[in-house]
């Protein structure tokens, strides 16, 4: 406890200074009337105050040695807080995988750029600008650039120009045509395959009305895309306008009768339905339709503005068929002509016949190589 005397004018100050010094909870314990010293002090009285104050005693069990000062309060995040950082722990390592790959993508693209500009600058001089014209016309750059090579070599040592070899260099290429055999003393059997909007049916009616009009031939013909709606129904027109008798078949054994009733005619087409080459099904299907038809000439109808890469892909599904004939179709529809070519070097297949509209039976001809390798390679002389 501690015990203090205070000297004050009355009770109030007294009071004042004893919560000065001790704070509100000391108590008075005693207080009486003083009067000062020497002569004036007579006249002068004052109050004496006996104030005590005494300490609240801490109940902690073992209180601390030492006062550690208060740790700051840590502030708890919310669920939202919480949330997103639980979402930025697990995205992080994703944004870092994504980063890494679009330097990975970044990197091979950029060597791509690179290898391409390094090959095309490889080329002579006129060697390029014929590579630059077969590319602008949709030839592959591997295709253009050894076009492009070799047509240089030969007319340097022939002293030719460049651009007349590689229009020869691409005819061979395309390689000999190779329409439609048909046999003097017995029935010629075709089947069209291809992929859907190829324009497979109005090629087959297209090449239908040729043979019965310019060559004087009995034909027949016989539908089996019985998938796409109205194929049945355009064909039937068609052959009702040129009097060819027309059947639908389901399955192998449906056209293997099919070709037996009509046994008179002179050649038979039969439409296929486009359905993809990729399902073991539908192989498995053309397979048995050659077979019970008893198939002369399988051809494969393409159109040209189908990516060349499809083209590709397309013409891998159909390498089961040993022998087959490509046709070409939509010439009219494609700003440039290098497709064909592409499609030629994939298959290494004959081209029989190209397609350049929708009027039948006109807008169908044979394959004319220089007239191809003209539209691919271009007329004009390539400046040496």
């Amino acid at each position: 406890m501690f015990v203090k005397r205070f000297t004050a004018r009355d009770m109030q100050d007294a009071m004042k200074k004893i919560k000065k010094e001790f704070g509100p909870d000391a108590v008075i314990l005693d207080s009486k009337t003083v009067r000062g010293k020497g002569l004036f002090g007579m006249f002068r009285k004052s109050l004496e105050v006996v104030a005590a104050y005494e300490p609240k005693r801490s109940f902690e069990p073992n209180p601390p040695k030492s006062v550690q000062p208060p740790a700051k309060a840590e502030v708890q995040p919310d669920a939202e807080n919480i949330a997103a950082a639980a979402a930025d722990i697990k995205i992080a390592p994703l944004a870092a995988q994504i980063e890494s790959l679009k330097g990975l993508v970044t990197d091979i693209s950029n060597r791509m750029r690179v290898g391409a500009r390094d090959d095309w600058q490889s080329l002579a001089p006129e060697a390029q600008g014929l590579y630059g014209e077969m590319v602008e016309r949709d030839v592959c750059e591997n295709i253009a650039k050894e076009i492009a090579a070799q047509a240089h070599t030969v007319s340097q040592k022939q002293g030719m120009d460049v651009g007349a070899v590689a229009r020869q260099i691409v005819m061979d290429r395309l390689g000999e045509p190779a329409p439609i055999k048909v046999k003097k003393y017995a029935q010629t059997v075709l089947l069209f395959a291809g992929p859907t909007g190829a324009g497979k049916t109005t090629t087959l009616v297209k090449l239908a009305g040729r043979l019965a009009l310019d060559q004087n031939l009995s034909i027949g013909l016989v539908n089996m895309d019985t998938y796409r709606v109205g194929a049945m129904e355009h064909m039937r027109i068609y052959a009702e306008i040129m009097d060819i008798p027309m059947r639908t078949a389901y399955d192998a054994r449906d056209l293997h009768d099919a070709v037996e009733e009509m046994a008179d005619r002179d050649v038979i087409l039969i439409d296929t339905a486009g359905r993809s080459v990729a399902d073991p099904s539908y192989r498995k299907e053309l397979e048995e339709y050659i077979e019970a038809a008893h198939v002369d000439e399988v051809f494969l109808v393409l159109s040209i503005v189908t990516g060349s890469k499809v083209c590709r892909e397309i013409i891998r599904h159909y390498a089961f068929i040993p022998n087959y004939k490509l046709i070409v179709t939509k010439l009219d529809e494609a700003g440039a002509w290098g497709n064909i070519l592409n499609i030629a070097e994939y298959a290494k297949k004959p081209l029989s016949y190209i397609t350049v509209g929708q009027n039948v039976p006109d807008d169908i001809s044979q394959v004319d190589t220089g007239m191809l390798a003209e539209k691919i390679v271009g007329m004009r002389e390539v400046a040496q």
